[in-house]
């Protein structure tokens, strides 16, 4: 069984590199890499602000995908897995990710990815350090790693609400950054399509 995200294989991989390479070369120059049109998750959706157990922006985990699909552009990728009995939409340059169950069409998990300013109400965003995270939300959590896939799944399960960390302790600018945010129905954790390491 495979995460989402090492389910993306090559893809993942590719972005995460992308997205290592702009920051590695932006630390190296000490400025803010520029973020070109097509880097992975480079344009906000809606004010990007992300609500644990409720919404990312305009997107609501109560929302059917009929009702998400006219909220983002045309643009987007839909892949099953059916051994997982998932249906994935992306949304590469917004860096979203709506997964659904397969069976039921509802909406599992909503996610965000890349470099855009996505921010959970409490104001941890994406590339924050792991303890940041920890700061404002604590250290109860389930935690998850998958270190084959580069990625450290770390759940709020009351709240709903999950970070994916970066997990390659080679690279000191990012391991321990967050890569990824996503939100779920509070108390349900959305079942682990991989077994973590």
């Amino acid at each position: 069984m495979r995460t989402r995200l090492a389910m993306r294989g090559g893809r993942t991989a590719a972005m995460l590199s992308i997205l290592l390479l702009s920051v590695t070369l932006a630390a190296a120059q000490g400025e803010r890499a520029p973020e070109p049109k097509d880097e992975p998750g480079s344009q906000l959706v809606g004010d990007g602000v992300i609500v644990p157990g409720q919404r990312i922006g305009p997107l609501r985990l109560s929302m059917s995908i009929e009702q998400i699909l006219p909220l983002l552009p045309r643009n987007v990728k839909r892949e099953v897995f059916s051994a997982q009995r998932i249906i994935l939409y992306e949304w590469y340059q917004q860096g979203v990710w709506v997964s659904l169950d397969e069976g039921t069409k509802a909406v599992r998990l909503l996610s965000v990815f890349g470099s855009a300013p996505y921010k959970t109400d409490k104001g941890v965003q994406l590339l924050h350090a792991e303890s940041r995270m920890h700061e404002v939300y604590g250290k109860e959590t389930k935690r998850y790693d998958y270190p084959e896939d580069r990625l450290t799944l770390v759940r709020y399960v009351p709240l709903g609400l999950q970070f994916g960390l970066v997990n390659q302790p080679s690279n000191r600018v990012l391991h321990g950054r967050i890569f990824t945010i996503g939100i779920f129905v509070p108390g349900r954790e959305p079942p682990l399509t991989k077994t973590p390491r």
